[in-house]
């Protein structure tokens, strides 16, 4: 049994990859705690418990505010003092930590330190390469860069969310890689949300940005049309908004932040899915949405945008709609896949054949417990 310390740069409320991760390690015999940072207020460390499938696992939140979506300079001084707390709680619980699975560069750099400092086994998860997706400023960017580039190369393992991933670390050297897909656990989910209705039913359960992901574009297009019911749930910065519209337009539901569990039983009752990225991010060429494989689990037709993480595997089994990044190809996509109805029950059947073949989280399981049984 290993004591394993998981470090988060958000609440873990919901974070289903971390969420993952941990119960498997858990249900394995390993002592599992996270660290998490909730940005929502400021707060003393807190001790709570994250249920996962009825098992508890002790969460130890910190509340320092910031804001997402925002970028590296408005969020500069609260990802400080998030880092000297990291050391500061590694410190304090030094005797009970065996190793550290830290989530992204804004947990590795100071957890690193600490892991090399005290002998610790370190193992670097990146959901997301730093300087891709947080809008580092060029002044330091290249000091990022060769700091994260050296935590790679010098991490007991380095755990990525797809193969295409290991071309955006080029620049770096790891001992040793192992991919581990965001994708969720296959279940049976109940069907207690909607009724029974015509509309064409799309679901977006994410966080809610501007620009990024074409979610005022989405809600445009369902506003503009009566057929069509928008099911949207998440937090983020377009969160009142979107909660003032839904007040004004039946067809249009907001649903806050919900449950992992909740999120995929709302999705499991709707027609379409969506997994929207601007191209012109090249974090974004290499992502690895939770909606695709949400709906790859679910067989739910699926939206996504040309160039991005994981568009050509929809593109190649003909699973849903490939657009451009703005509103107009956007409606023309939804429109294009309503179309398709008559096949949507073989684009189901196809979806969950590749998800089970390919990228089952039985499969992500065996993958990260044989990595942790070499420590």
């Amino acid at each position: 049994m290993k004591n394993i310390l998981f470090i988060r740069s958000n609440a873990v409320n919901p974070d289903s990859r971390v969420e993952k991760e941990a119960i498997t390690l858990k249900n394995k015999g390993h002592n599992i705690k996270i660290l998490a940072w909730d940005r929502e207020k400021n707060y003393k460390l807190k001790k709570q418990k994250l249920n996962i499938k009825n098992t508890n696992i002790p969460i130890y939140r910190k509340g320092i505010k910031a804001a997402f979506g925002v970028g590296f300079k408005k969020n500069i001084f609260p990802l400080i003092k998030f880092q000297i707390y990291i050391f500061y709680y590694l410190i304090k619980n030094n005797r009970n930590i065996d190793i550290i699975h830290a989530c992204d560069f804004d947990t590795a750099f100071s957890s690193f330190i600490f892991a090399k400092i005290f002998r610790k086994k370190f193992i670097y998860d990146i959901f997301d390469f730093y300087i891709d997706c947080c809008d580092v400023p060029r002044s330091i960017r290249k000091i990022i860069l060769n700091l994260d580039n050296y935590i790679i190369s010098h991490s007991d393992v380095v755990i990525l969310c797809t193969e295409k991933r290991k071309e955006q670390i080029n620049g770096s050297f790891p001992k040793k890689i192992e991919i581990i897909h965001n994708t969720p656990y296959e279940k049976k989910l109940k069907n207690k949300y909607l009724k029974n209705n015509e509309k064409i039913r799309i679901a977006y359960i994410g966080v809610l940005l501007k620009e990024e992901r074409l979610i005022e574009e989405l809600i445009n297009v369902v506003k503009e049309n009566k057929n069509y019911e928008l099911h949207i749930g998440g937090f983020g910065i377009l969160e009142k908004e979107i909660k003032e519209i839904s007040n004004k337009y039946k067809n249009i539901i907001f649903y806050g932040k919900i449950s992992y569990e909740k999120t995929l039983e709302l999705e499991n009752q709707c027609d379409i899915m969506t997994a929207i990225y601007d191209p012109e991010k090249r974090n974004h060429y290499y992502a690895a949405p939770n909606k695709f494989y949400e709906a790859l689990m679910l067989g739910k037709p699926l939206i996504m945008v040309k160039n991005t993480g994981m568009s050509e595997i929809v593109e190649n089994n003909n699973i849903g709609e490939i657009i451009d990044f703005n509103k107009n190809s956007l409606e023309r996509g939804i429109k294009k896949l309503i179309e398709r109805k008559n096949e949507w029950e073989e684009i189901n059947e196809k979806m969950k054949k590749i998800y089970k073949e390919e990228f089952s989280w039985k499969e992500m399981e065996k993958r990260l417990i044989n990595l942790y049984e070499e420590f």
